[in-house]
């Protein structure tokens, strides 16, 4: 049996969303579920007064009093129940989720399994991940213009394991280590990242406008687990890349800006932010202005970060 199962009574709907999961191969310590029915959906639910948080084509509801999260997806009705204490997320799909299903994993469903995950001590961080040729984990994040992307198909190219360019979830390893989980999607380029690669094949993502390619593809491999030992923050410069050390304080605070759902679900929320300091004190962080002679020097990275 898969580690996150799918149980719904249209088969196609669900032999989908089963094998995109199953895709991802992404191994939670604890069985976990996603139940759908598909039918008429109201939303946002009615009398409903939580306080939300939004996210790009998606709404979260959420407060300190109540055991549960709702979420519902802003472009085709859909929504999600999912309390503190269960391994089930309870979804509905109307008709035109179901027949804007490519839309529907990328946009809601994913964000329901990063709520699910929580459940099994899984935490997401908006990230990167990559270990280098001496063996040393890294994670870069920022956000979806930060270059996350174009820098880990760069590293896959200089022979890098590669894991995921944002979709990363962090666990609580035995003394107090933190190790980095990939949900495995094709690294996924816009037009400027795809030039500066300089590399012919890749898939074309219908819809994103972007091109993506596997690290297998570019000369890597597949990192599916990383300890990071080193955190970039990244943001894209010009010609010269920029490193500048940080303090312990300022790392925590970015990891926070990079983990969005942090203050959600009170219940959750202390595991989540011990996890954060925990990573924040076992790697060295950086923030890192991205520059194009990165793609000239085949070893800079390294060296500007010893």
């Amino acid at each position: 049996m898969p580690p996150i199962t799918v149980r719904c009574d249209d088969e196609p709907v669900r032999a989908a969303v089963q094998r995109w999961l199953d895709a991802g191969r992404i191994e939670p310590p604890l069985p976990l579920e996603i139940a759908i029915r598909i039918g008429d959906v109201v939303v946002p639910p009615q009398g409903d007064s939580r306080p939300i948080f939004h996210q790009p084509e998606i709404s979260i509801r959420s407060s300190g009093t109540d055991d549960r999260v709702t979420i519902t997806w802003d472009t085709w009705p859909a929504s999600a129940e999912l309390p503190s204490k269960s391994t089930t997320a309870e979804v509905r799909l109307s008709r035109d989720a179901v027949d804007h299903l490519d839309g529907c994993l990328r946009h809601f469903l994913i964000t329901v399994l990063i709520f699910l995950l929580r459940r099994a001590g899984w935490h997401h961080v908006h990230a990167a991940t990559a270990v280098d040729t001496r063996g040393r984990g890294w994670l870069l994040a920022g956000n979806s213009e930060a270059g996350k992307s174009t820098t880990a198909a760069l590293l896959a190219t200089r022979g890098w394991a590669v894991g995921s360019d944002d979709i990363t979830f962090l666990e609580a390893r035995p003394g107090g280590r933190v190790t980095a989980h990939a949900f495995r999607t094709r690294l996924a380029l816009r037009s400027g990242g795809e030039a500066l690669l300089a590399r012919a094949g890749g898939q074309t993502l219908s819809g994103r406008g972007k091109v993506g390619f596997w690290p297998e593809e570019l000369g890597g491999s597949w990192a599916p687990e990383v300890e990071p030992d080193i955190l970039l923050f990244t943001r894209v410069g010009d010609t010269v890349t920029e490193v500048e050390p940080m303090r312990p304080a300022d790392t925590l605070a970015e990891l926070v800006r990079w983990s969005a759902w942090v203050a959600l679900e009170p219940a959750l929320a202390q595991d989540h932010l011990d996890l954060l300091s925990a990573l924040g004190a076992q790697a060295r962080a950086f923030r890192v202005r991205l520059g194009r002679d990165l793609f000239d020097d085949a070893n800079l990275i390294e060296r500007v970060i010893p």
